[in-house]
Order: C-alpha cells, then sequence, then structure tokens
C-alpha cells in the first residue's frame, strides 16, 4: 500500500475545510491524510514550524493572512510544500500572482472533489495541474510572459513606472538625467518585449507580473 499524500487545509469557511476533509477521508484508495486544517495562512505556517505536509488547498482571501501572501512565503522557506489554490476569484492578474509565487494548480471554489482529488495527487508529483482557468497553453503563454519581464534591465522597470504614473518623456529624462532620445528608446524597448501595443496597456501588465514596485529602484 502506498503512502497517503499528507494534506493540509487552509480555509477560513470552517464548513467548506470540514466537508473536504470528509470527502478526501472517503477517497476509495485512501491517497490522502488530512493533517490539519486552519482558518488562515499564518495558522498553516505556525504549523509548519513543527510539522509537514506534502499539499496544501488553500484559498485566497483569509482574514490575518492571505492566501497569496502565505504562497509567497512557502516558495521561499518550504518549496517542499505544493501549494493547490481553490478561490472564488478567477481573475488572470490573481491567476497570473499565485502562479508566480509557486502554485502549481489553480481551481475555481466550484470544482468537484474529483478534480480537487486530480490537481492534490497532480502537484504531490510536483506537475502542474491544468484546467479550463490555468490550460497548458495559458501557462506555456505565461511562463514566456513572466520570461519577458525577467528580461527588462532595472533602468526599463523604472521607466515603465514612470509611464505608468501618467510622466511624459521630458518629466522622466529630468527624473533620471538621461536625455529624452533615451527615454523614447527605453520605451520603444519595453514596449517590444511586454508586446504591448500602447502606454497605457503597462498597467495592466505590470500588475499582472507583479512589477508595480518597481519604482523601489530609485531610491537604492
Amino acid at each position: 500500500m502506498s503512502v497517503p499524500i499528507k494534506v493540509a487545509l487552509v480555509d477560513d469557511h470552517t464548513i467548506t475545510r470540514e466537508g473536504i476533509k470528509e470527502l478526501l477521508n472517503q477517497d476509495f484508495s485512501n491517497r490522502f491524510q488530512v493533517v490539519g486544517d486552519f482558518s488562515n495562512g499564518k495558522e498553516f505556517l505556525n504549523f509548519l514550524k513543527d510539522d509537514s505536509c506534502d499539499v496544501v488547498l488553500m484559498d485566497i482571501h483569509m482574514p490575518v493572512k492571505t492566501g497569496d501572501s502565505t504562497i509567497e512565503v512557502l516558495s521561499k522557506f518550504h518549496p517542499e510544500v505544493s501549494v493547490v489554490v481553490l478561490s472564488m476569484i478567477t481573475m488572470d492578474y490573481m491567476i497570473d500572482k499565485v502562479m508566480a509565487a509557486g502554485a502549481k494548480a489553480y481551481l475555481p471554489k466550484e470544482a468537484d472533489i474529483n478534480e480537487i482529488k486530480n490537481a492534490l495527487v497532480a502537484v504531490s508529483e510536483k506537475k502542474l495541474y491544468y484546467n479550463d482557468l490555468v490550460s497548458e497553453e495559458s501557462m506555456l503563454e505565461f511562463k514566456d510572459r513572466k520570461k519577458v519581464s525577467q528580461e527588462l534591465s532595472t533602468q526599463e522597470r523604472i521607466v515603465m513606472n514612470c509611464l505608468i504614473e501618467g510622466q511624459s518623456n521630458s518629466e522622466i529624462a529630468e527624473r533620471l538625467n538621461i536625455s529624452i532620445g533615451t527615454v523614447k528608446k527605453h520605451k520603444e524597448h519595453i514596449l517590444k518585449k511586454t508586446k504591448c501595443k500602447r502606454t497605457m496597456q503597462l498597467f495592466n501588465y505590470a500588475l499582472h507580473m507583479g512589477l508595480l514596485d518597481g519604482q523601489k529602484d530609485l531610491n537604492t
């Protein structure tokens, strides 16, 4: 008999946690062992100080510590824990954010128990789980966009944030102590790399890719 997958449940709705726990415990092949359930990310991270799990099934919107911020901590300090997100939020920006942070699957709250089980099994094997929200095609596209964002130089990221703030070429040139021609060249490269056709599209791109903090580079 194979060793069961150790699963943690993190959701601020008790009825959701209890319902999923009961359904996992009823698995015909006894593939899952629920090792704990928690109402927020902080409780779960405290659990990991002394215990462990293979997979966590986690909501996004929770009090005290949200799911997306918890995933960032897990990626840094507990990379051995695979994350499946189960959320009512199905907007692209959040899917991109948590997948970039390290989640391996993103399921809508209306997902049935069979899909949840399939996702738990897949990510326990360190695979990505694809579905209607995160198809293999969209994941490849996401990886391409992530690669592009990593190719932006520090200067280009700063210029991009200046553009998002609505600054003119002359204002950016004065702020960064560079020529207007250099600003225009940076802008041309940024639009080409991000595949944005207009400056106004950069805000959504930067939001989706978690690049809105690039202006902090100005203070370094």
